[in-house]
């Protein structure tokens, strides 16, 4: 005969043992009990209950009614006696197994013997709790639970990889373009699709049984295991090679591939796009536009030579009516200028002791001089002349030229700021020319500012042609020059200045200075925006200036 604890006794046992209750409540679950004992089957949910579980238990004693129960409802656990005076647990179990495989089975029986509960566990059972101890009842079935759970999430896992195999296996079979996948290490292929033995002329029995290397035309196999070598991970797109098919033909093909693991091998799936169409409609298309720019090059020539004849004739034309300007203007200026020159002199003689008088009489003779040699370049444009070289120092002939005019400036409110690098090389050049050209800039931008603003004069090291130089900016802040004006700057008698401000001589002669020099001349400008004129000259070799800090010059 059994022993049975009664239930009250056993829920009496449990409240006195803290350790044995569960104070999280699980949501409920819905269980067929095979048991003919309704006191035993009330202990079992009550066990349940003050373990935490929640439980809709439905009893059943008869084969009957369990086949029924099994067929009628869903249930999330199988707790059944071995013995029954009309039923044994071993059938039970056989039907449950049959019928719903996927519910957790466990024993719940006064006495199974060890070798009774091994066959059990073998045929399918989740576990087995004796009456006596059913303290094991809750682990048991949060136990059997979980593995249900986890069978459920790997059978949707599995359903899922397959489903998404299935998928990409029909992408990887219906792509139009040729697809296969190769061992990285044999380079045999592994996998091909109907495109791929379609296009290339082979069976796919036959694909499978070559490597890549039976694809390509023997020559280009070197550069192809090279390329296999250097590959990287991840998508490559390798461009465009040559392909053999197996009627001998060679066709371009664009590569693009992937490392994947497949069949249990490292590999590559490739992709190949047969341009040799494309290709060839290029190659026609190159040589289509190539003779058309030959043709465009030969015009353009033409247009060059006829361009450049133009305007020798333009220049021409132009330098013979500044020659006949410069003839006369010398003519009407040579003797008024060599008058006024003598008589300051003679004054000068007569004022030996005035030093302060003395000083403005110089500034005169130093004026009457620069304007004979502004004559004279006048007339070196129209005609080139033996130019006198020497070593210069830009930042001398810089600060010079201002000197001559700084009050010309400060009465205009230019402030000027030089910024000379300490260290520049010097130049050859003539130095009456500089100071022209630099007299010719700095009164340009003084014009360009007629209500005041500042000037910035730089000097600073750099390169020409890969060569030591130096280059001098003069930035200003005045009104700037039109987009449109700016070609025309150049061209002599053209000026933006008003009428009989200015003779448009200016920058056509400091062009001139600057390339008789080997220097490039250069403007930047737009209208309200300033103008920065950038000059760079070739450095004398190993003619290197120093400077120290203190004696940069700012004048504001």
């Amino acid at each position: 005969m059994r022993r049975r604890r009664a239930p009250w006794k056993e829920n009496e046992r449990r409240k006195s043992n803290p350790s044995l209750l569960k104070r999280s409540v699980h949501a409920s679950l819905r269980i067929l009990h095979l048991e003919d004992d309704h006191l035993d089957a009330e202990l079992v949910r009550e066990t349940l209950a003050v373990d935490g579980l929640i439980a809709q238990v439905e009893c059943v004693d008869t084969r009957t009614a369990y086949i029924a129960a099994l067929q009628n409802a869903d249930f999330d656990l199988i707790l059944a006696d071995y013995t029954l005076p009309s039923f044994d647990g071993s059938s039970a179990l056989a039907i449950a197994t049959e019928k719903r495989p996927e519910i957790p089975f466990i024993f719940v029986s006064g006495s199974l013997g060890e070798e009774v509960a091994i066959e059990s566990l073998k045929s399918g059972a989740t576990d087995y709790v004796l009456k006596h101890r059913l303290q094991r009842l809750a682990h048991a079935v949060h136990r059997a639970i979980a593995e249900r759970d986890e069978r459920k999430r790997r059978k949707l896992a599995s359903e899922a990889l397959q489903a998404s195999e299935a998928r990409y296996r029909q992408l990887f079979e219906s792509n139009p373009l040729p697809m296969w996948v190769f061992d990285l290490e044999t380079l045999v292929f592994l996998a091909v699709n109907e495109a791929a033995t379609s296009h290339y002329g082979y069976s796919r029995e036959q694909f499978l049984a070559m490597t890549i290397k039976d694809i390509r035309p023997p020559e280009d196999i070197p550069a192809l295991l090279a390329g296999i070598a250097k590959r990287p991970d991840g998508l490559d797109a390798a461009g465009t090679w040559r392909h053999l098919r197996r009627d001998g033909t060679i066709i371009d093909v664009e590569i693009t591939s992937h490392s994947i693991w497949f069949a249990e091998r490292s590999a590559e799936i490739v992709l190949a796009n047969d341009v040799t169409e494309r290709k060839r409609s290029e190659d026609a298309l190159r040589e289509s536009n190539s003779e058309l720019e030959k043709a465009l090059a030969q015009l353009h020539t033409k247009q060059a030579e006829l361009t450049a004849k133009t305007e020798q004739l333009w220049q021409a034309s132009k330098l013979a009516t500044m020659g006949e300007l410069a003839a006369s203007i010398a003519h009407e200026l040579n003797n008024p200028l060599a008058t006024i020159a003598l008589r300051t002199e003679a004054l000068v003689g007569q004022l030996w002791q005035d030093t302060e008088k003395r000083r403005a009489l110089e500034i005169v003779l130093k004026e009457v001089d620069r304007m004979a040699t502004l004559v004279n370049n006048l007339l070196l444009f129209s005609r080139r002349s033996y130019r006198q070289v020497s070593t210069v120092d830009l930042r001398d002939e810089i600060t010079t030229s201002f000197d001559f005019l700084s009050y010309h400036l400060r009465k205009h409110k230019v402030d000027v700021v030089f910024d000379f690098n300490t260290e520049v090389s010097t130049i050859q050049a003539d130095r009456q020319q500089l100071r022209q050209l630099f007299l010719n800039l700095l009164t340009n931008a003084c014009d360009a500012m007629p209500d005041g603003g500042k000037l910035t004069i730089r000097v600073q090291p750099v390169e020409l042609k890969s060569a030591p130089a130096v280059t001098v900016e003069f930035e200003d802040t005045g009104e700037g020059i039109a987009a449109s004006d700016l070609d025309a700057i150049w061209d002599p008698f053209f000026t933006t200045k008003p009428e009989g401000k200015g003779t448009g001589l200016g920058m056509a002669i400091c062009r001139r200075i600057v390339e008789e020099h080997g220097g490039v001349i250069s403007i930047e400008s737009g209208e309200g925006t300033g103008t920065t004129v950038r000059i760079v000259f070739p450095a004398t070799a190993n003619g290197m200036s120093e400077r120290d800090a203190e004696k940069v010059i700012f004048i504001e």
